[in-house]
């Protein structure tokens, strides 16, 4: 019953369904999570300016800060666990190879120098994308994002004002999936690159015993084409922990994991169990309110309530005008112009985007100044 039930392609659905709802949810009404509030690698992005400022990065959250946590706590567990069971682009991308070999479209593989440098992208888009957000406090990739452009499906005018372009990448990204399996994971994905350290610390990880027969089933089915049989300990970066080296295994006890009575589907429970219990800790402790200040202080005791957390406007979005704004604030517009240091002519249509071109501070920063307003 507990192998049913921990089948890796049903959570992949379960985790993949969720997602979407929340997309659903939130397009209803914003009180419900952002695609950033649920997304690890906000809390990734945000932890520089959470320990020296006490704030998230806009449109980050404390749920992605804790959700990063879980993650990293199942990695250091079982490795790249998350990207192989829990991630749902992983598995747009898994699932758009198996509509490819449906289709009869052949798979392509990728070696040698090509191969090295289009993985070394990931790494580095990881590098530029901390440290311009560290440095800015913005989400200035949001645009580019194809992850916020999945989450946003259900609202199109944020789809096409905001992400228009990462909605475009997604799209690229799932027709080069239909022959490359994982095309993002193993070269652009940022979380990906950042977990990828995991694999070789891990406690748990799958291994190739002497019973090996070198039959290559285990290398015919890895989905980001690792050569398996050329190592004894699967440490590799790339490794994304979905076991079908294992399950697929035709000589028993070939190939396990280090701890050699444990199965792939105890692997699963466990993340699953890790990740669950941190998340149902954290609300219970008042952690994952939405919000964009949190004490400090509160992160150390069993207090960090709604006392902790500064909300902050969730509505503001770059492409909303001051007259919007406005609406939403209930600032008048002369006090929006005035706190912002704009010229009393300029215009109430001209979007946060503009008036953050114009004065040169950031998005993060224009909002920050709206809420101290009495």
């Amino acid at each position: 019953m507990l192998k049913k039930i921990m089948n890796r392609s049903l959570w992949q659905g379960i985790i993949l369904l969720t997602f979407l709802v929340f997309g659903f949810l939130h397009a209803y009404d914003n009180i419900y999570p952002s695609a950033h509030a649920l997304c690890p690698f906000g809390g990734l992005v945000s932890i520089y300016s959470v320990i020296t400022e006490g704030t998230f990065i806009h449109r980050t959250h404390g749920s992605s800060l804790f959700l990063m946590v879980a993650v990293i706590l199942s990695a250091i567990l079982l490795g790249r666990i998350f990207c192989g069971w829990f991630c749902p682009l992983g598995t747009l991308g898994e699932w758009s190879r198996q509509v490819g070999e449906r289709m009869g479209i052949r798979k392509i593989q990728i070696n040698g120098l090509t191969d090295i440098l289009l993985k070394s992208l990931k790494y580095i888009l990881l590098a530029v994308i901390l440290y311009f957000v560290w440095s800015i406090g913005e989400l200035f990739y949001k645009g580019w994002c194809p992850w916020s452009a999945f989450m946003t499906v259900f609202e199109p005018d944020e789809l096409i004002e905001d992400v228009l372009m990462g909605g475009i990448i997604l799209l690229v990204v799932l027709g080069l999936s239909l022959s490359i399996e994982r095309f993002f994971c193993r070269y652009l994905c940022p979380l990906g690159a950042a977990l990828s350290i995991f694999n070789r610390f891990s406690l748990i990880k799958p291994i190739r015993r002497e019973e090996c027969i070198n039959c290559n089933a285990c290398n015919k089915v890895c989905p980001v084409d690792i050569d398996l049989t050329s190592m004894e300990t699967i440490n590799d970066s790339n490794c994304i922990r979905c076991y079908k080296c294992i399950d697929k295994c035709p000589e028993k006890g070939a190939f396990t994991f280090n701890k050699k009575s444990l199965k792939s589907y105890q692997a699963g429970l466990i993340a699953v169990l890790v990740i669950g219990i941190t998340i149902i800790s954290t609300i219970q402790m008042g952690y994952w309110e939405r919000g964009r200040r949190l004490s400090l202080q509160g992160l150390g005791s069993t207090h960090a309530t709604m006392e902790n957390i500064e909300l902050e406007f969730q509505e503001i979005t770059a492409s909303k005008s001051i007259e919007e704004i406005s609406e939403i604030t209930g600032f008048s517009v002369i006090t929006i112009i005035e706190v912002w240091d704009l010229p009393d002519s300029y215009s109430p249509l001209a979007t946060l985007r503009e008036v953050s071109e114009e004065t040169g501070m950031s998005r993060r920063q224009l909002i920050s100044i709206l809420t101290e307003q009495p």
